[in-house]
């Protein structure tokens, strides 16, 4: 698959659903990140453009079987404009607290793991699934500033070896793409001038991609884009819209590709025979939160879940444009979803496995992986469930 780079140039805009026209007061909201159906459909339409930059209705068959994987985050090299590096969401199983309430700048990160319950407790989880938690008590407060995002590089390392230490909050990553709101005003379309009559003014907020890091205000203003791995095969460099309100992205092809998994990472989970997997994508499984195309048994190994921990479910329609009405609403797990499996089957059998996993969709529905929801990495874990101080 190519790495393609989608840089907007204008704050862009990606719907929420709620209401929007041409009445007094209007606001248009973005959404704080895009989905994967945003960045596929962009995909699918740029590759279904005739010569004359005209969509083929005939093509929508053929556009719906190119796979696209992410969107993921990434900043941008200042001169070639390509990958400087990667940032994914903050797993769920990673819980920084704060030091002291006067430092903003560090936070202790903490490992959230599965827990053995007392004697004689009980939970209503389902499927005897474990609690996930700290196993003692920490009197440190959780963070306020924890960042959305984290730096590849941090991220490798946790997946690589979940401990407790001290993080500097800015180079452990950031909160991507900042919020701008603008006022508009309505337009008469005979005069192209101002309709002060109706004083139809409205505002959009849309998500400006640029960072700028907490102490270099004035300088060292950082470019960001969204990065999808694709295998379409008519895709171009250019400047396009995409979005709400059509804002204007900028395409380009990347020299990079997706990260790959570190040997030794590959190699300690097969020695372990257990491993966490977490979702860079939001992902749709048919029962809500659980897995179940993830559990099958391919490649001689079957996992089983053991635990898992997530925030709340993330809504997401869209518009069908081959049948021109709404999508279907759809509760998805969202990115940063952690699970905890065990994986039955012998050392070489796993790492098959692992390779059938890595960067890939695990969304139940084939359809939902082709689309990009439910990317994944897997990360150690000793398969030991720690004792809840009482």
């Amino acid at each position: 698959m190519t790495v393609w780079i989608i840089e907007p140039r204008d704050p862009l805009i990606i719907r929420d659903g709620r209401p929007f026209g041409p009445v007094p007061g209007a606001r248009a909201v973005s959404l704080a990140f895009p989905f994967p159906s945003t960045t596929t459909g962009a995909v699918r339409t740029r590759d279904g453009l005739d010569a004359a930059g005209r969509f083929q209705p005939s093509e929508i068959p053929w556009v719906k079987n190119i796979n696209v994987r992410g969107p993921l985050l990434v900043e941008l090299d200042v001169g070639t404009g390509d990958v400087a590096r990667w940032l994914v969401p903050a797993p769920a199983d990673a819980l920084l607290l704060d030091l002291e309430p006067a430092d903003t700048t560090r936070a202790i990160l903490k490992r959230l793991v599965p827990l053995q319950l007392p004697q004689g407790a009980k939970t209503d989880l389902p499927d005897g699934l474990m609690p996930v938690g700290m196993p003692r008590r920490d009197p440190h407060k959780p963070s306020s500033r924890v960042p959305r995002f984290w730096y590849w590089d941090f991220f490798e390392q946790w997946l690589r070896d979940p401990r407790e230490y001290e993080v500097s909050l800015a180079k452990l990553g950031h909160d991507g793409p900042v919020r701008e709101a603008r006022i508009h005003v309505s337009i008469r379309p005979e005069t192209q001038t101002a309709d002060e009559e109706r004083g139809a003014l409205f505002q959009t907020r849309g998500l400006e991609f640029t960072h700028v890091p907490e102490r270099r205000k004035l300088f060292g203003v950082r470019r960001l884009g969204l990065a999808v791995a694709t295998d379409a095969p008519n895709l171009k460099s250019g400047i396009a819209p995409m979005g709400g309100e059509r804002r204007l992205v900028f395409w380009r092809q990347s020299g990079e590709t997706l990260p790959s998994i570190p040997d030794a990472l590959k190699e300690k989970i097969a020695a372990l025979r257990h491993c966490r997997l977490i979702l860079l994508t939001p992902a749709h499984f048919e029962a809500g939160w659980k897995p179940a195309w993830l559990l099958e048994g391919r490649e001689g190994v079957i996992p089983s879940l053991q635990a898992v921990v997530l925030s709340r479910c993330q809504t997401v329609s869209g518009w069908d444009f081959e049948k021109d009405k709404p999508k279907p609403t759809r509760r998805l797990a969202p990115a940063g979803t952690v699970f905890f499996l065990k994986l039955d089957g012998n050392g070489a059998a796993i790492k098959r496995w692992i390779d059938t996993i890595w960067m890939q969709c695990i969304s139940d529905e084939k359809q939902d992986r082709r689309d990009g929801f439910g990317l994944a990495v897997l990360g150690v874990w000793d398969g030991q469930i720690h004792r809840m101080e009482v």
